[in-house]
């Protein structure tokens, strides 16, 4: 029964796999037995997060890219490929976010937040589809957020638009590419500890995450291993009849906010 979700003989492409989400679930695939191409805008990182995964799985590969600019896409594509020998699954979770007035965004940040956020979706997963069709099919998991489930935040109106823009682009991929044997899924998490939003430490924003903490139903928030086990249901044959899902993952989170 196990074998169902064994990912020997697979490649995945985690883009932001550098940290954060990204890095638990590349940490999760390497596991199950795939190798990995962990790809992310600063060396630095990738190396960090290189030797963070080395020794796990058959082989860790580190691309820098941009996946907001189409041709450091199709590099990290071609790069994979001559590195590891093809592509079985994607997963989209580069993302950025920070707050600010939505009387005042300038119309270049907007544009910045969606080319990362939203634009890199279409982008890597056009890049990436000749490669499904050889192999006969393939994975699609976008990482997107709670913020799309009837909530909203005053300061995230970029981010937000991109998220829930990603809901609709999973959906209808799923459908675009289903006669193709590929399955597209988007993950929503909740609050999870990353650099892009520090639940310990110096930078932690102590009573907006004490508060979260206080109400969720599992009394904690998220971390990137949490994602291990979903990341590999959703990359494996164990899922072949689940896709157009938006699966939520906050401990219950938006259940209470």
């Amino acid at each position: 029964m196990l074998d169902i979700f064994n990912l020997a003989g697979k490649v995945a492409i985690v883009t932001g796999g550098n940290g954060g989400i990204g890095l638990g679930i590349a940490r999760g695939l390497a596991n199950a037995g795939a190798a990995v191409a962990i790809v992310g805008r600063k060396q630095d990182k990738l190396d960090r997060a290189y030797e963070n995964l080395k020794g796990i799985g058959p082989k860790i590969l580190r691309v820098q890219a941009d996946v907001s600019r189409e041709e450091d896409v199709r590099r990290m594509v071609k790069e994979t490929v001559e590195g590891l020998g093809r592509v079985d699954i994607l997963f989209n979770n580069a993302a950025v976010s920070y707050g600010h007035n939505a009387a005042s965004l300038p119309l270049a940040e907007w544009n910045n937040l969606l080319a990362i956020n939203l634009t890199s979706v279409l982008l890597c997963s056009q890049a990436v589809y000749p490669e499904f069709k050889k192999a006969g099919g393939g994975k699609i998991i976008n990482i997107g957020s709670i913020i799309t489930q009837q909530m909203g935040h005053p300061k995230l109106i970029a981010y937000a638009a991109a998220k829930g823009g990603m809901d609709h682009m999973t959906q209808s991929l799923a459908v675009a590419w289903g006669p193709d044997n590929i399955q597209v899924n988007c993950v929503l998490p909740g609050l999870v500890d990353s650099e892009m939003m520090p639940c310990e430490g110096p930078n932690k924003q102590s009573k907006m995450i004490d508060q979260i903490v206080r109400v969720s139903p599992v009394r904690r928030y998220g971390v990137p291993d949490d994602f291990q086990a979903l990341s590999v249901f959703l990359a494996s044959r164990a899922s072949n009849f689940v896709t157009g899902s938006l699966i939520v993952a906050d401990g219950g989170l938006s259940l209470v906010i």
